[in-house]
């Protein structure tokens, strides 16, 4: 069996159970928002943060129906909230200097707001404001080496993808810490993830605890394994379900979704 029958065969697997039943005691979870994962831990969860998060052990659990942050939890694999005290960013690859970031590092970066829509391939969305930075900002610390061409980018439940250059350092991607004023919930990426309006949900990876700069890229974990999902990640023509419009569908030319 070679890898993409057994991504295929492992990941319809996974879905047939989260539809179905539970997954070592906690219910299985979906794909399509983006990447999920963080190891747990037993701090505190920072101020900003619901309260309803700052459980110790708080399992993310994906749901039908938006949260009040007007998007689908979407998740892969079942982890625990994550420990922001214990978080950590390796950036290494093609770098100058490979180095490791904490929360408190992307504290202080500067920040910026960007209004946009997370477009999910499964057909609908939701307009999110972000606070983050451009990956400029992140990488600061360190230099890319001249052959690097694409990132890796891996989240702690083993989701991985591929990015190329040009679209991280596009000027509507960010990365994001903070959504609708508040900080982000682990629920929805924190404490870091990708935001490509351009791009359908699952490339806005979540939880990201690795950046791998490479010079060639290669399929992510979800376009290796499922149909439906192109190994581009580009929004195409068709039709949305946005939440802000229920029980209405609207057309869309494709690429980043501005009209509504």
């Amino acid at each position: 069996m070679n890898r993409r029958t057994f991504l295929h065969s492992a990941l319809t697997t996974a879905a047939a159970v989260a539809a179905s039943g539970t997954l070592g005691g906690h219910r299985a979870l979906a794909i399509g928002e983006g990447a999920m994962g963080v190891g747990g831990g037993q701090t505190p969860r920072p101020k900003g943060v619901p309260p309803e998060w700052r459980a110790q052990g708080k399992w993310i659990i994906p749901t039908n129906k938006p949260s009040r942050f007007g998007l689908k939890v979407m998740a892969f694999n079942p982890i625990p909230a994550p420990d922001p005290a214990k978080w950590t960013l390796e950036i290494g690859g093609l770098v100058e200097e490979p180095i490791t970031l904490k929360a408190t590092d992307l504290d202080n970066l500067p920040k910026v707001e960007q209004s946009s829509r997370l477009k999910c391939v499964q057909c609908w969305s939701g307009r999110v404001k972000w606070t983050g930075f451009g990956a400029k900002s992140l990488l600061k610390a360190t230099r890319l080496k001249a052959g690097a061409g694409w990132v890796r980018v891996d989240c702690a439940d083993k989701y991985y993808d591929f990015v190329k250059l040009d679209d991280l350092f596009n000027e509507r991607t960010i990365f994001a810490v903070g959504m609708n004023g508040e900080a982000m919930p682990p629920e929805h990426g924190a404490p870091l993830r990708l935001v490509m309006p351009f791009k359908y949900g699952y490339k806005s990876s979540k939880l990201i605890t690795k950046l791998t700069f490479v010079e060639k890229g290669e399929r992510g974990l979800v376009t290796d394994g499922m149909p439906y999902y192109s190994e581009s990640g580009d929004i195409l023509p068709g039709l949305d379900h946005p939440f802000e419009f229920p029980d209405e569908a609207r057309k869309i030319k494709g690429g980043e979704i501005v009209e509504y």
